[in-house]
């Protein structure tokens, strides 16, 4: 155990350094090169595959009115990080030349992957519509937790490692949205003792999930601005942590995920509402005064709040998924 919560810190710090960078404007220049590149390999590849499209930068544009852009999400550069952080987090362990050969074969096959999956979805997007957002929002984060035990593990700990993962997801997901939202009162409360005065409560109205906001949005009657929200996204991982803590029988590493899961619940919901804020051309906020009534002012976004917020839920959302699984395995696999 010890071993897994060195690892985990020094993980959590290679994390946060390199989404630093990956956010700031040189992970920005080579992120949009990246991207590029990868719209630029996919339009042949799509053209053979008979779809009729053109390539503007890094949008792909058909003929029937609809576009994919290969965004920072697709470019592959924070599976990079994530992948610098797992070695840098082992690699003292496992030596030299384990780190260099995984980190060679690691950066080829995320923009093989990258590459595969943009033309999966372009294609999912041309013929079955309906399909996108299960093949982005489910089937993906899976084969990329996939990807990182075809790098990380031993064949046959990852055959084994994959059928409980593909079971426990498809056991998962009809009950994410429940269960996800059992977090929900917890969170509204630390967002309440904690959170940026601009943020509200999250709510559920019909199937839609949103984050109250003090913005105003009108006056007659008074209405306040709601920010689109989905608590769900952020328990995405539990079905492979789940399957990492079931085979290294290690029940207490449950305990972090939630609690992790808790927190980028809350920092994702600010982060919805500074957005929201940022992006209104002349915003109004409501702010609370001591006698319970509310002051009107006008709104500037806290750039230093928000970007420090990004870069905390891109290292808590990608350590949940991506690290905690490998960490919790490799620990077990250290001690045997």
């Amino acid at each position: 155990m010890p071993d897994r919560r060195v690892a985990s810190l020094i993980a959590l710090a290679a994390l946060a350094f390199g989404f630093a960078i990956e956010m700031g404007p040189v992970g920005t220049v080579i992120g949009e090169a990246v991207a590029w590149a990868i719209t630029w390999a996919a339009e042949p590849l799509l053209w053979l595959a008979g779809l009729d499209v053109v390539r503007q930068g890094t949008e792909l544009r058909s003929e029937a009115g609809w576009a994919v852009r290969v965004s920072e999400v697709c470019d592959g550069m924070g599976l990079v990080v994530v992948l610098g952080a797992f070695l840098a987090a082992l690699g003292l362990r496992r030596g030299r030349d384990w780190v260099l050969r995984r980190l060679l074969i690691g950066l080829l096959a995320i923009q093989m992957f990258n590459l595969f999956r943009v033309l999966v979805l372009t294609l999912a997007l041309n013929g079955w519509p309906e399909v996108f957002g299960h093949l982005h929002d489910r089937l993906f984060p899976l084969l990329t937790v996939l990807l990182f035990g075809a790098l990380l593990l031993p064949l046959t700990r990852l055959a084994i490692f994959a059928a409980l993962a593909v079971a426990l997801t498809l056991l998962w997901t009809p009950i994410a949205g429940a269960v996800s939202a059992l977090l929900v009162p917890p969170a509204n409360l630390i967002l309440s003792l904690a959170g940026p005065s601009e943020v509200g409560t999250i709510a559920q109205n019909g199937e839609a999930w949103s984050v109250g906001t003090r913005f105003l949005a009108g006056t007659d009657p008074l209405r306040l601005f709601r920010a689109p929200f989905e608590p769900r996204h952020f328990t995405l991982a539990m079905p492979v942590i789940l399957t990492a803590v079931l085979m290294a029988r290690g029940p207490l590493w449950l305990v972090l995920a939630l609690a992790l899961m808790l927190l980028a619940i809350c920092v994702a919901a600010s982060v919805a509402v500074l957005n929201l804020g940022a992006g209104l051309a002349q915003p109004t906020v409501l702010l609370p005064k001591a006698d319970g009534s509310f002051l009107a002012s006008d709104y500037a976004t806290p750039e230093g709040l928000l970007a420090g917020l990004r870069l905390l839920q891109n290292v808590v959302v990608h350590f949940l998924l991506l690290l905690l699984p490998f960490l919790v395995l490799d620990g077990r696999e250290a001690a045997e």
